[in-house]
């Protein structure tokens, strides 16, 4: 069921706003002034803001029936023309009829102030090329209209559409301006400092795009309301909040007015347009998670490759240094997430099979001049360390150790008492717990080959059911020598046996991770398995390497169909895949 939501969420399309909405209703005395500014003198563009303008200028005239005579659009206005326009509306406006203000563009916090930005506005002194919110409320306080609705889609944090950096950001953003005159309401797509976030599929604000949709009539009837062929102030509010922040991720947060008897007033009356189900709106919230992933993971990319990029330039000769250059960027990308969404994300750096590549030929070469010299390849391992001596009194109460453990305080006398302790524990569940405190110290102080030999005990001897440390092991052990990736094998598939710990994004992300671990890791030993019979041309090495390239197939397919059943990324699952089996039909079935 999920991958058919999925295959429907990617193809999910938001329905166009460009047909003509006629209701029937008429509004002959309404006034309307519709600004909307992208294209500024200096800042980045507000992308969207002219196609809000426009889809809020055909609502007016279609949807309430404004007399276009009493209609002003004014794109990519400076601060003084927006003025004057919003002025003139507010002249002459008559009693008992309603002023339509609406702004989309960028906003700014300045002067203690929300400020609507005008196309000159630059980020040194913004308040010099805009309109302060309060303003427009001022204006509208002094004409004769029965009814204010002011409509903003402006961020007033520092940020822009597209969540990019406008200007620094302030340490708050203050407060709407209060609403005491029951005439007037202001709608704003953001309530704090967070964006006004761009909708991507459809090149609109996303705030703008879902008013103008809830006042052609997608939100009759949609909070917990009938249907009636009327969209109040309340619906509209209500259903736009709800959907906007579905669908981006719930960072954007438009305002709500709580006044009573402003939340009756009716919006739209007549003939209703539909809006989309509730399962289209839940394929286009997941279409938009899907392009949020892949901004972040593509932001991550950047950073990785221009990483890669100098590291290989430097790593190109084996060396005590480049091993560990190689191993650091290996332990910072191997298991890479994102955050989207408040959850962190999974993401498969390519680089790092390179990065594991170029460790594999280091340790091939050095295995050949062992080879000439006469000694056997042979996988290394760690030293038995001497029995421990008898425990004492020192270690006997853990809880006053477990902060020293923590920050890799404890002394060699410490760990040599729990050492013993352990070897004279003889409950395993004593054990479990003398061993962890170990772990976490060696943890603590970076001792990755100490950390790698209690690991090894623990799970072996110990407990092998807890898959957070099965799937740590085994991503610490992807990081060695060719030798230890069988290991890599056997301890990822543990952590799957237990992955119904996890739940949520947590579970997400570390099953993708481990089915990423075996299908890199089988395909290094299918390449290893290749190099070898390379090298010697023997029937035996040639079978080996068949069987790994069948291996590495397998579970490059089992991670690209769990990547693209999670909607997390799967290009490099498929090139694994493709690389493996040599059959792109093969990975592209279903």
């Amino acid at each position: 069921m999920l991958s058919v939501v999925l295959s429907t969420a990617f193809a999910a399309t938001p329905p166009a706003l460009d047909a003509p909405v006629a209701t029937g209703m008429r509004s002959k005395k309404d006034v309307g002034v519709v600004i909307g500014v992208e294209d500024f003198e200096t800042l980045p563009d507000a992308i969207g803001a002219r196609a809000d303008a426009g889809s809020v200028a055909a609502w007016l005239l279609g949807g309430r029936g404004l007399d276009p005579k009493r209609l002003t659009v004014v794109e990519d206005a400076t601060a003084a023309s927006a003025r004057t326009a919003v002025r003139r509306a507010a002249k002459d406006v008559k009693r008992n009829a309603t002023l339509w203000i609406y702004w989309s563009g960028h906003g700014a916090w300045a002067d203690g102030q929300r400020v609507l930005l005008g196309k000159d506005a630059t980020a040194e002194a913004p308040a010099d090329a805009g309109v302060p919110l309060a303003e427009l409320v001022g204006l509208a306080e002094d004409s004769k209209a029965g009814k204010v609705v002011i409509v903003v889609d402006a961020g007033f944090g520092g940020l822009g559409r597209d969540g990019e950096v406008l200007f620094p950001p302030p340490d708050s953003v203050g407060p709407l301006p209060s609403r005491t005159d029951a005439r007037i309401t202001v709608w704003s797509g953001t309530t704090a400092g967070e964006p006004a976030y761009r909708y991507p599929a459809n090149d609109r604000g996303i705030f703008s795009y879902f008013v103008v949709g809830a006042l052609r009539g997608w939100a009759d009837g949609q909070i917990g309301t009938a249907a009636d062929n009327v969209v109040t102030l309340q619906e509209a509010q209500g259903y736009v909040t709800r959907v906007v922040r579905q669908m981006g991720g719930g960072e954007q947060k438009p305002g709500k007015d709580t006044r009573a008897d402003v939340n009756a007033w009716a919006l739209t009356t007549g003939t209703l347009e539909a809006g989309p189900s509730k399962e289209d709106l839940a394929a286009l919230a997941l279409a938009e998670k899907a392009r949020r992933v892949r901004k972040a993971e593509e932001k991550l990319l950047v950073v990785a490759k221009a990483e890669w990029d100098a590291l290989a330039a430097t790593t190109a000769v084996a060396s005590p240094e480049a091993d560990a250059a190689l191993k650091a960027f290996l332990t910072k990308y191997d298991a890479a997430t994102v955050p989207v969404d408040g959850a962190q994300v999974a993401v498969a750096v390519p680089y790092v099979a390179e990065a594991r590549a170029r460790l594999d030929a280091f340790a091939r070469a050095a295995a050949k001049v062992t080879k000439k010299r006469g000694k056997k390849k042979k996988r290394t391992s760690a030293k038995t360390p001497p029995p421990p001596p008898v425990a004492t009194a020192a270690c006997m109460d853990l809880l006053p150790l477990e902060p020293k453990a923590i920050t890799g305080e404890l002394t060699p006398d410490l760990v040599a008492c729990l050492e013993s302790r352990i070897a004279e524990e003889p409950l395993l569940t004593a054990k479990d717990k003398l061993s962890r405190m170990l772990l976490v110290h060696a943890d603590a102080r970076s001792d990755t080959v100490e950390w790698t030999r209690l690991a090894a005990r623990h799970l072996e001897d110990f407990d092998r059911s807890d898959p957070d440390l099965c799937l740590k092991f085994a991503l610490v052990l992807s990081r060695g020598p060719i030798e230890d990736a069988e290991l890599v094998l056997k301890w990822s598939d543990y952590a799957l046996e237990n992955k119904h710990v996890w739940d949520g994004a947590t579970y997400m992300a570390r099953v993708y991770t481990l089915y990423r671990l075996k299908a890199e890791t089988a395909t290094r030993l299918w390449h290893d398995a290749e190099d070898d019979f390379i090298e010697e041309r023997k029937e035996e090495d040639e079978l080996v390497a068949e069987e790994y390239r069948g291996l590495a197939k397998d579970l490059a397919r089992e991670w690209l169909d769990y990547a693209r059943l999670s909607a997390q990324p799967f290009d490099r699952a498929f090139v694994l895949c493709e690389s493996a089996s040599g059959n792109v039909a093969f990975c592209k079935g279903g």
